[in-house]
């Protein structure tokens, strides 16, 4: 059966649109035929594939709890949310992972695009890699917020801020 190159680009073009996709480093000893992903600490490796998967799926609120405590007390998730959800994740694979105490620093590569209604053509999907860090927190691990541009982790005292925004809130509300 010849199929052609027309028959070709179609299948190509179905097979890229599957949908998202997770590409997270298989637990060890998987396929023989493959090399062996690093070994992450499994209860990292748990949290960091719900906050990827949370992400795929557009799920701000999960992806909101999955970060550290200290930032939830500071930020709301209405300011969280608030210009999230423009460049929709379509897959991510962990590429390792290192942890430190009660620090991890994690190694992702993702796939995204920009939407936008404003948009005259479709951005092109793209793969980043980027370092994330993750930190314990009474047992559970959390990923620290990472801001898009400059340092992406700067020093910040969230509670301090937590206590700043409460000293203020309770000023407004006295007469």
């Amino acid at each position: 059966m010849t199929v052609g190159l027309p028959g070709l680009l179609l299948a190509l073009l179905l097979v890229g649109c599957a949908g998202p996709q997770r590409l997270a480093a298989p637990a060890p000893g998987g396929d023989p035929g493959h090399p062996a992903a690093p070994a992450l600490n499994e209860p990292l490796r748990e949290r960091v594939i719900q906050y990827w998967e949370a992400r795929m799926r557009g799920d701000l609120l999960a992806t909101y709890q999955l970060h550290e405590p200290a930032f939830r007390r500071a930020v709301t998730f209405a300011a969280f949310s608030q210009g999230r959800g423009a460049t929709p994740t379509l897959a991510y694979e962990i590429l390792d992972e290192r942890v430190e105490g009660d620090m991890a620093f994690v190694l992702v590569t993702k796939q995204s695009t920009v939407k936008h209604q404003q948009l005259i053509k479709p951005v092109q999907p793209r793969w980043t890699e980027s370092e994330e860090q993750w930190i314990r927190v009474e047992g559970a691990w959390y990923r620290r917020f990472r801001f898009p541009m400059g340092n992406p982790y700067p020093p910040i005292d969230w509670d301090a801020m937590t206590a700043e925004r409460q000293r203020a809130t309770d000023g407004e509300a006295r007469p």
